[in-house]
């Protein structure tokens, strides 16, 4: 009696120290029923299923939150290039109306200096052949 009453000291000890233990210990003991232990087996399958429900949901939220991520990063990468793009058009633009500016600027200076010419080769044709004073 007193060696059982040993037993049962050391097997609440153990159990109270240890889940694991105290697991181990009541599948090693009928102190457990069959169906206690058919629960408690019920209840560790639900806690793994509910956790490994977690973490799907979480891997999913991530996968989602990288996908918005990649889709944002996308975006703003699209409109970084078309602003690049425009900005390198209007650049073409002003350098081609510089062009053209700077064109007629020659265009006006060459003709002001063919009508000058004109109007000096006129001059001299006057005084050609007669005294100037």
């Amino acid at each position: 009696m007193k060696a059982m009453l040993k037993k049962m000291v050391v097997a609440v000890a153990l159990i109270a120290s240890s889940p694991v233990m105290a697991a181990d210990y009541h599948v090693a003991t009928p102190f457990v029923s069959r169906q206690d232990q058919a629960r408690m087996e019920r209840e560790r399958q639900e806690r793994e299923r509910q956790a490994r429900l977690e973490r799907e949901r979480q891997e999913r939220a991530r996968q989602e939150r990288e996908r918005q991520a990649r889709l944002e990063r996308e975006r703003q990468d699209r409109e970084r290039h078309a602003r690049m793009e425009r900005e390198r058009q209007e650049r073409e633009r002003q350098a081609r109306l510089e062009r053209m500016r700077q064109e007629r600027e020659r265009q006006a200076r060459m003709e002001r200096e063919r009508q000058e010419r004109e109007r000096w080769a006129r001059r001299d044709h006057r005084y050609n052949g007669r005294w100037l004073n």
